[in-house]
């Protein structure tokens, strides 16, 4: 996406953006949140119907890193297109050495991206990416949320980044600059079956809407994230249009295959 690419993978922490096997025991008080019908469809169109389970209790998100995989951890992913192809992704999880954004993490997806994510005020947030396709490197201000640490099922919020565009071999040569509207919800957790294993998992939804340059853009992510053990699965559906010159409509689901 050469406007401003989301293919996260951080991801994901992605990643990133980012994200656990089975972590501390939910307290009793933790609501069950059945999966909304809609989340269902695009999760069983893109996964397949049954890797998403039952609700399971949904404990507020925690610190961020404690969803991160270990520093140095490679994740295999297999990745099924919305034609049906399919293919192995394998995404690096290590600390960042790029000095624009150092001190932070980088979460790589090979030969497609990097994202690059700092902790800020308790909560982790991408505060840049590489797209190695695209050969271009946006920055966010004051930076996408992947954990916003303490937020409950069912809850949402909102923030407003400020995105800069440029050329990969010259970062300060901006092309294009705009902002994007992010509403990010923690819908629920739920049991989640990968060929990794099995994992209670939180599902957050980040919805995306803004301007960059030419481009419009109206992103929708799912993003299953476990203590410990990262991103478990993903659906990630983009819609760009920049004028005449760039079109990408593209619907990508993603779970977890090896993990360390």
């Amino acid at each position: 996406m050469p406007i401003c690419s989301r293919r996260f993978v951080v991801p994901l922490f992605l990643g990133l953006s980012l994200l656990i096997a089975t972590g501390p025991m939910a307290r009793a008080a933790d609501p069950v949140i059945p999966l909304p019908a809609d989340a269902k469809d695009e999760l069983d169109k893109r996964l397949g119907a049954g890797v998403v389970g039952a609700a399971v209790p949904a404990p507020s998100l925690q610190a961020p890193m404690s969803y991160a995989p270990k520093e140095g951890a490679v994740l295999t992913y297999q990745v099924v297109g919305s034609d049906g192809n399919q293919w192995n992704e394998d995404h690096h999880f290590v600390k960042s050495t790029e000095p624009q954004f150092a001190p932070g993490m980088s979460y790589a997806i090979e030969k497609v991206s990097t994202e690059y994510m700092q902790e800020n005020g308790g909560n982790l947030i991408v505060v840049g990416e590489k797209d190695l396709k695209q050969s271009v490197i946006t920055t966010f201000s004051p930076g996408e949320p992947l954990v916003l640490a303490g937020l409950q099922a069912g809850q949402s919020r909102q923030v407003a980044v400020a995105v800069k565009v440029a050329d990969i071999s010259d970062p300060t040569d901006i092309t294009h600059t705009g902002t994007l509207n992010i509403t990010y919800t923690y819908i629920g957790a739920y049991k989640v079956t990968v060929p990794a294993g099995t994992y209670d998992a939180a599902l957050i939804r980040w919805d995306y809407n803004g301007e960059v340059g030419p481009a419009s853009i109206s992103d929708t992510y799912y993003r299953l994230i476990a203590p410990g053990a990262g991103l478990i699965a993903m659906v990630e559906k983009v819609s760009i249009s920049a004028m005449l010159f760039y079109h990408d409509n593209t619907k990508l689901g993603k779970q977890l295959a090896k993990a360390p």
